[in-house]
């Protein structure tokens, strides 16, 4: 029953509703105050969600011996109705598409905006709003051995696929080539990746990446936060900083 719960959080019917259905589903029908004893839900609260239901046209009513009866009608009509949300989606995903940049552009300020995250699943999250973004490059400082082991290797995997799909390319600084005899999981990225090392003993273990007017900085899994900078001067000085490193580092 637990996938027809999610069918019906789908097309947005609310969960005391859905109680009502998967009861009627499972026990077959029955009268609001029998459907009360099997839900918990009050009787005069059973007719607010039998109303939400028979406007989806999902259950029906019946007279039995002078009283109301309440089954589920045509099961089919789950299938009509996610179709339609999935046609509801497709339409409203199409216009976001069409329309992000001016969103984006009205979205925007004048004002710096700084944006904290903590632990494995914020700093997954910030790599992935990247990937609103197609054709740019993105310039990495990347201590590759600690941000593997706060990203782990399948999602860095991951997102090489998908960056490579939105066409943004990579120029990125490493502390130091992996140990000899050791292939780290970037060996097979194409030339759409410049990848340079500085060679040097103490490594910060902290990564930050450039791309559009923000500047995000990632700490290693020991100290688990980072933050965003959006601000044209800021990522400015750090694009300048970040020149400064590629001159430096060797191929």
């Amino acid at each position: 029953m637990e996938n027809i719960q999610d069918i019906l959080s789908g097309i947005n019917i609310p969960i005391p509703a859905q109680k009502i259905y998967l009861a009627l589903l499972e026990k077959g029908k029955a009268t609001a105050r029998t459907l009360s004893l099997r839900t918990g839900i009050t009787r005069t609260s059973v007719y607010d969600q039998i109303k939400i239901l028979r406007s989806k046209d999902l259950i029906a009513e019946r007279f039995e011996d002078g009283k109301s009866f309440f089954e589920v009608g045509d099961v089919r009509r789950l299938s009509t109705l996610l179709e339609d949300q999935a046609d509801k989606l497709k339409a409203q995903q199409e216009f976001l598409n069409k329309n992000i940049s001016s969103l984006i552009d009205k979205s925007q300020s004048a004002q710096p905006k700084v944006r904290f995250f903590e632990g494995e699943e914020g700093a997954k999250q910030l790599v992935k709003d990247i990937l609103w973004y197609d054709e740019i490059t993105l310039y990495l400082y990347w201590p590759y051995e600690k941000m593997l082991e706060l990203f782990g290797q399948d999602f860095l995997t991951w997102f090489s696929k998908r960056r490579e799909f939105h066409g943004i390319s990579i120029k990125t600084i490493w502390g130091n080539a992996p140990s000899k005899g050791k292939k780290h999981i970037f060996a097979n990225d194409g030339g759409d990746v410049e990848r340079r090392y500085l060679k040097q003993k103490n490594i910060p273990s902290m990564g930050f990446m450039l791309f559009d007017k923000k500047v995000a900085f990632i700490s290693s899994q020991k100290e688990s936060f980072g933050f965003i900078v959006e601000s044209v001067e800021f990522s400015a000085l750090q694009k300048m900083q970040f020149d400064i490193l590629w001159e430096k580092a060797k191929k």
